[in-house]
């Protein structure tokens, strides 16, 4: 409560590199405590594709009034987190079936469902956000629909792009005079 946000896709973003690099063979993981706090990580995303947070931003709806929403970058983060923890052992060749992760069976698919109905819209207030970069591509690969994919990036490229990068959402106003810091 004290820090405002649920952090759905940073969380995801950690589970998602950490599946990847024990699967590469590198032992993180060493305690059955850090087990069971990996595998509470993943009770806590599952539900990502319901639960309105404040995206990748960590601002809520466009008009910045702190109201959070479901955002496509967040569900698709948890998709990719939930998809490559799903059954991994966390302690590699050494594990067993304590070090063993568990992902309700549905739950991926829920929010691939929920994602690909979103997409190329980031959340209800935001048409596009260049957030959702990281899941159409590197490092998540969330989407598996070819044509999706592309008209998702096409969008993202010929509305957000300028001169100097990305803005990362149509009519943003960070850092204007507009913008209210609270």
């Amino acid at each position: 409560d004290e820090w405002g946000h649920l952090q759905i896709d940073a969380i995801s973003l950690y589970l998602l590199i950490l599946a990847q690099m024990t699967a590469s063979g590198l032992q993180i993981v060493f305690s059955l405590d850090e087990v069971a706090f990996i595998q509470n990580l993943v009770f806590y995303i599952e539900s990502a594709y319901c639960i309105p947070d404040f995206g990748t931003w960590e601002r809520g709806d466009k008009s910045n009034h702190g109201q959070p929403e479901l955002n496509a970058s967040s569900i698709g983060m948890a998709k990719a987190a939930l998809e490559a923890m799903n059954e991994l052992d966390l302690f590699g060749a050494r594990g067993g079936p304590a070090s063993v992760i568990h992902v309700l069976a549905d739950e991926a698919h829920k929010c691939q469902a929920v994602l690909q109905s979103m997409l190329p819209r980031e959340s209800n207030s935001k048409e596009l956000d260049s957030g959702i970069l990281a899941i159409i591509g590197f490092p998540a690969f969330a989407v598996d629909d070819p044509a999706l994919i592309e008209q998702t990036r096409s969008a993202i490229v010929k509305r957000l792009q300028g001169r100097y990068g990305f803005k990362r959402f149509l009519r943003d106003g960070y850092k204007t005079p507009r913008e209210d810091n609270s």
